[in-house]
């Protein structure tokens, strides 16, 4: 269903450029598997970020499989012609969502994502960003990322398999929309919400872990373990570091179906854990961390992998048009998940 959206849409993007010179020839739902596969293959020999041009040059050290499949003058006018929505009434939706040239072939592969896979007892979320430099009402700018600059998604990945259970973008605030409060706590509700009553874990990071969140997500049969920002107003004074605490110590905190754990792993610094999956103050004797200390860290990497991974073999190639780069990262996402299933 996907893929004959895109095509019904692409074609007519396809005939409203060519009315006044020429004669469009329609894109075929196997001239669209086709391009994908060519995009896959190139990802894969790593000729994604080579230029057309040169991938189907006849040379011996490229392969002939690009120029079997499709001319190059075809794959070009497919790259230019692609679309996810109906351009004529785009400006319309605009006005209540800047997501709207990608919004109803998101909204349709998230559905996707959840019928093929049903998830273990651990996930975990987290952000990944989709490289983008050019104009978008969304972009975002993170300095840790190798991108640094692109369009930010929330990730909420399987932790054993790294399957990817559901994703949307983060899109900040919509047109004529009041600014958004406790966004992260929003973010996991959003994306565990068909895994509610199932007794799982979410692993997070502290930009989400809060303890009204741990809460809310108990009340839902669901728990999480998560670090914790020092600033809380709930966080007792004792948990912070200070110079007295020793090197490899743990202070641990319990109330009602919460468990809060300050270790310090070197001089003047501790880490705190929040955790509704732990009930007690068990340490490991070989490594002397606390099992909530342990379990986080065996559980917290899988949307961080997931970004590895589509770094190494992105379909993606240089675009000016963000609905663009979205479809590289929704192809390059359902290529992990199909090497998963």
């Amino acid at each position: 269903e996907i893929l004959n959206k895109i095509m019904v849409y692409s074609n007519i993007e396809g005939n409203r450029n060519t009315a006044s010179n020429g004669e469009w020839e329609p894109i075929t739902l196997i001239e669209l598997k086709e391009f994908i596969g060519l995009l896959l293959l190139g990802g894969l020999m790593g000729k994604s970020k080579k230029s057309i041009k040169s991938v189907w040059n006849r040379s011996p050290l490229e392969s002939p499989i690009f120029r079997a499949t499709m001319s190059r003058n075809r794959f070009e006018t497919i790259i230019s012609s692609i679309r996810f929505d109906n351009k004529t009434t785009r400006e319309e939706r605009e006005l209540t969502d800047k997501f709207a040239a990608f919004r109803e072939i998101w909204t349709d592969f998230r559905e996707n994502l959840k019928k093929c896979y049903n998830p273990g007892l651990h996930v975990t979320i987290d952000e990944q960003l989709l490289g983008f430099r050019g104009k978008c009402p969304f972009r975002q700018y993170i300095p840790s990322k190798p991108d640094k600059y692109g369009t930010k998604f929330w990730f909420c990945v399987d932790v054993n398999s790294y399957y990817i259970f559901d994703a949307f973008p983060y899109i900040r605030r919509q047109p004529n929309e009041q600014r958004q409060r406790f966004v992260g706590a929003n973010v996991v509700l959003e994306l565990m919400k068909p895994m509610y009553g199932s007794n799982r874990n979410v692993t997070i990071v502290n930009f989400f872990t809060s303890i009204s969140l741990a809460k809310e997500l108990h009340s839902k049969e669901l728990t999480l373990v998560g670090t914790l920002r020092k600033n809380k107003p709930e966080i007792p004074i004792e948990f912070q570091s200070n110079k007295n605490c020793d090197v490899g110590s743990s202070i641990f905190g319990f109330s009602d179906n919460l468990t809060l754990v300050s270790y310090v792993p070197k001089k003047n610094k501790a880490v705190l854990l929040l955790s509704s999956m732990h009930h007690d103050n068990k340490v490991d004797t070989g490594t002397g961390k606390p099992n909530i200390v342990l379990d986080y860290n065996k559980t917290k990497g899988a949307v961080d992998t997931i970004e590895e991974m589509c770094h190494k073999y992105s379909v993606k190639r240089g675009t000016r048009r963000w609905p663009l780069c979205v479809f590289y990262g929704m192809i390059d996402a359902a290529a992990i998940n199909a090497m998963i299933l």
